[in-house]
């Protein structure tokens, strides 16, 4: 299982591995995780305080883990954290001293992080991670305070207090290893004036507890703006009202909103993963994130191509994404190639789910900006990334068919519309930039591309039913999904309707394939299948509903198939049923949505935390997706346009919107006769020259009337089909509690 060497780094289809010292390491990655064994000392005499040791790989106590030996039995244990990163680990070995003692390195486990990497295992005076030595260089060294909201201060009935809370002997606090005492008192107060209440009367204390940690690696945004953790206490008590005002006005906007309140709590939950840590908002202002806390870094393109929660909440962190990873040659850009290293400055390689993705999120990115600069500063780097794409489908047929590594962590093989609607979808993409850019023969290349590609796809994978992948199974016997029903098979399609960019395959397919995999996938109780597909990670169990990744209903289950088949992964299910939602499935959407909500009640698991590779993983940002989709929600922010086409409830309804410098809400009510659209900014502005509308089935706009700031506003509409497009004469700019009506 440890090889017949040291390992020297990472190895082959491992994730990056750094944190080791020296040229080599224990890495029992060998194999791909399935050989077990164990590696042991010789014995040893414990003859210092401490032993030290650098540990990576799997968290499986027991399984993927380094003990120490007495007597025979394992007395003190270390496992990894679910990352490829060594990092310290100390044993106060005190207890053992004199004892004799062997370190064993111990791989039991197979599959998902069955493995251990480890190094520099010493004996020391001094634990690495117990505090000694340069604490304030230290990377969770820091400051913090507990401040109130008035003047207060220890005065002389507090000395009393205080001295009633310490107990007799007990004045210092010391570490659990009694190796770094600290002068601190063991107890403390803040206290203020005294305050009699009559009854019936009553009294507020704001407290603050503020924190400033400045020693992360690549620096903290927050220690730009603040020396230490007093300056933030005081930030936050001088702007206690407006904060609370906004965040107040915030929540009042989301659940103010007409859809099921259950719905708006599940959608938004996934959110608080942007205040885990799964992410960092760095010293130079790049947002960077693993995948789950602590689980495969580099803000990683294909786990991160199911998100739209950041960008549409906080645009400005997903540009620097873009732009200081994405499209930057000393991070994610191979300026050579145009490909994007998929876990930027970790790994060398590509994923062609997420270069694709790069196109489209670079699209996306460029909608929520007030003007076009973002493109421009960037459409070198999309051009670069869209040359790797076209150097791929060599052709010119619009179709990838070599090795396309992708999220489920293996390379596909052949022709399939997992990457294939993707490719298509950022073909759309780059047309629409292009265009923008002046760039008209780029433009009609992407446009015959996609035709080409669309046509070949549907007359080569489409069974009827839903759409295959087209692979020799000889050739590349495992990881593939053949002609399995992909849940994933339209993310491209769905990506497209997020950005309004079109159908990406014709009406019929799009809709047979959506049916297929409600049919075939949806598990109102995932018991059904829990005997006889086994699920590597159950995330969720019987008596539970849930989204299979890929089922295989016209034969031909794959055993050794795509990885993940048989697991229910959120970022997947919200990612289908906001395509789901834009294509009228309502219902199917909503159930979808409703058993990832029942699934993390909190009598079962946390709600705010949906787990996959690690925990807050950042796939269940597709989320916000669904909320998007439910909307029929269009932005595009340098054309000052705006659009909604609600699909549930729409003679009445009402939802929060966020666009490139504010937010508000946006509504519609239907009588008899008319329909009237309003749009209101709560916070920020916006720009509106056009709004796109809906009108009932087999009615006609014949009038038009809309009331803007200062009255009636001159504006002109056409209508195809249901859909109505009104354009004002002149672009409106709402502030602040600004208003806009459209009455058709």
């Amino acid at each position: 299982a440890m090889g017949r060497r040291p390992a020297t780094g990472t190895l082959s289809g491992q994730q990056h591995v750094a944190g080791f010292g020296g040229e080599g390491l224990v890495n029992s990655y060998l194999g791909g995780d399935k050989p077990h064994g164990t590696l042991t000392s010789p014995p040893f005499t414990i003859n210092r305080r401490f032993i030290n040791l650098l540990v990576g790989g799997g968290s499986h106590e027991g399984e993927t883990c380094v003990n120490l030996l007495v007597d025979g039995r394992p007395v003190l244990t270390a496992t990894g954290k679910n990352t490829e990163e060594l990092t310290w680990r100390s044993w106060n070995v005190v207890p053992y001293e004199g004892r004799r003692a062997r370190i064993q390195i111990v791989d039991r486990k197979s599959g998902s992080w069955g493995h251990i990497n480890v190094d520099q295992i010493e004996l020391s005076d001094m634990g690495r991670n117990s505090g000694q030595g340069n604490i304030a260089g230290q990377p969770d060294f820091g400051t913090m305070v507990l401040a109130l909201d008035e003047e207060g201060g220890l005065f002389e009935d507090a000395r009393a207090f205080l001295a009633t809370l310490d107990r007799p002997g007990v004045s210092p606090v010391e570490s659990p290893d009694d190796s770094a005492a600290l002068p601190l008192r063991r107890n403390g107060a803040v206290l203020t004036r005294p305050v009699e209440l009559a009854p019936g009367d009553s009294r507020t204390f704001v407290f603050v507890l503020a924190w400033h940690f400045p020693n992360h690696g690549m620096g903290h945004a927050y220690a730009r703006r603040f020396p230490g953790a007093t300056e933030v206490a005081q930030y936050v008590l001088d702007q206690h009202g407006r904060l609370a005002r906004d965040t107040r006005l915030w929540h009042e906007t989301w659940y103010g909103g007409s859809l099921p309140h259950w719905l708006l709590e599940r959608l938004f939950s996934p959110v608080s993963t942007l205040a885990s840590g799964t992410c960092q908002w760095w010293g130079d202002g790049r947002f960077w994130a693993w995948e789950g806390v602590g689980c495969c870094g580099g803000t990683c393109t294909h786990v991160w191509n199911y998100s739209h929660a950041l960008a549409r909440l906080f645009p400005t962190l997903e540009r620097s994404v873009r732009e200081m990873q994405d499209f930057n040659p000393g991070a994610g850009l191979d300026a050579a190639t145009g490909r994007v290293r998929y876990r930027a400055e970790e790994r060398p390689d590509g994923a062609m789910d997420g270069q694709a993705g790069t196109i489209l999120k670079a699209w996306r990115e460029h909608l929520i900006s007030p003007n076009d600069r973002f493109l421009r500063r960037n459409w070198h780097g999309v051009r670069k990334v869209l040359e790797y794409l076209f150097a791929k489908d060599g052709d010119g047929n619009g179709v990838i068919e070599g090795e396309q590594h992708n999220t489920y962590d293996y390379s596909l093989h052949g022709p399939n519309s997992f990457v294939g609607s993707l490719y298509l979808a950022a073909l759309l993409a780059a047309e629409r930039m292009a265009r923008e850019m002046g760039e008209e023969e780029l433009a009609v290349r992407c446009r015959g591309c996609f035709e080409r590609g669309r046509k070949w796809t549907v007359d080569r994978l489409f069974n009827g039913r839903y759409l295959e992948q087209q692979v020799d199974l000889k050739e590349h016997p495992a990881h593939q999904y053949a002609t399995g029903c992909l849940s994933d098979q339209l993310f491209g399609e769905g990506w497209a309707r997020q950005v309004g960019l079109g159908p990406v395959y014709p009406k019929h397919v799009v809709g047979s394939t959506l049916q297929s995999i409600w049919k075939y996938n949806w598990a109102p109780d995932v018991a059904v299948y829990g005997d006889f597909l086994p699920r590597e990670r159950p995330f969720a169990v019987g008596g539970e509903a849930g989204l299979l990744n890929c089922t295989w209903p016209l034969g031909g289950y794959q055993a050794e198939g795509i990885a993940y088949r048989n697991e229910v992964w959120t970022g997947v299910e919200y990612q289908v049923a906001g395509h789901m939602a834009w294509e009228g499935m309502v219902t199917e959407a909503l159930a979808i949505c409703r058993g990832i909500h029942e699934r993390y009640h909190p009598a079962k698991r946390n709600p705010w935390n949906e787990v996959e590779c690690g925990d807050h993983y950042a796939r269940g940002l597709s989320s916000y997706g669904v909320f998007l989709a439910l909307c029929g929600f269009e932005y595009n922010g340098p054309d000052s346009h705006i659009g909604f086409v609600p699909k549930m409830t729409p003679e009445n309804f009402k939802a929060a919107f966020t666009a490139g410098e504010g937010w508000g809400t946006l509504g519609q009510r239907r009588d008899a006769g008319s329909q009237v659209n309003s749009l209101e900014v709560t916070w920020g502005r916006l720009r509106i020259q056009s709004i796109a509308l809906e009108v009932p089935g087999g009615s006609n706009a014949r009038g038009l009337r809309v009331e803007g700031p200062g009255g009636v506003l001159d504006a002109e509409f056409r209508q195809d089909g249901e859909r109505v497009m009104v354009r004002l004469l002149t672009t409106v700019e709402l502030g602040r509690s600004g208003s806009l009506l459209v009455r058709v």
